[in-house]
């Protein structure tokens, strides 16, 4: 009898723990960024490009964000995996721009390492990203060591 009462407290467990392992499909959609939430005459943390628009996809095995920080503006596309991985995504040139990312309840944390060669030998910086969506906005709230900002976004239509 004992062992007819404690599976269904396992499956809730289980049930649970499967969910919060796909995340948030709240975070897919397209995004503008709120310019009155941006500070004038900032442009973002110095050397990290800010997106004015995002497109968010969302799948059990990655999210993919496709912002216009590219060079003038271009699109470009980051896949960040949720296998606990450290891939490959778009960065400066002449860095090496990998990242990590994994769903922590309902937010998306992206961590991101830059790292090169430079004259007096190897040098990096990191720079974390937690994505948060309630409602209809998306908040990014990113640091780089000691800097911080917070970048709001609205949700549009999805492409």
């Amino acid at each position: 009898m004992k062992h007819l009462l404690s599976a269904p407290i396992v499956a809730i467990v289980a049930f649970s723990g499967l969910m919060s392992a796909q995340g948030n499909p709240n975070l897919a959609g397209n995004w503008t960024i709120d310019r009155g939430s941006v500070p004038a005459g900032r442009g973002g943390i110095a050397g990290i490009p800010l997106a004015t628009t995002l497109l968010i996809r969302v799948s059990p095995a990655d999210v993919t964000v496709e912002s216009d920080t590219g060079s003038g503006q271009t699109v470009q596309t980051a896949v960040y995996k949720l296998d606990g991985s450290n891939n490959a995504v778009p960065g400066p040139l002449g860095w090496d721009t990998k990242a990590t990312a994994a769903w922590e309840g309902g937010n998306l944390v992206v961590t991101t390492r830059r790292s090169m060669t430079g004259p007096t030998g190897p040098m990096g910086v990191d720079v974390k990203d937690v994505y948060r969506v309630a409602g209809d906005l998306l908040t990014i709230d990113r640091s780089m060591g000691r800097v911080t900002q917070k970048l709001v976004y609205r949700k549009g239509e999805t492409k």
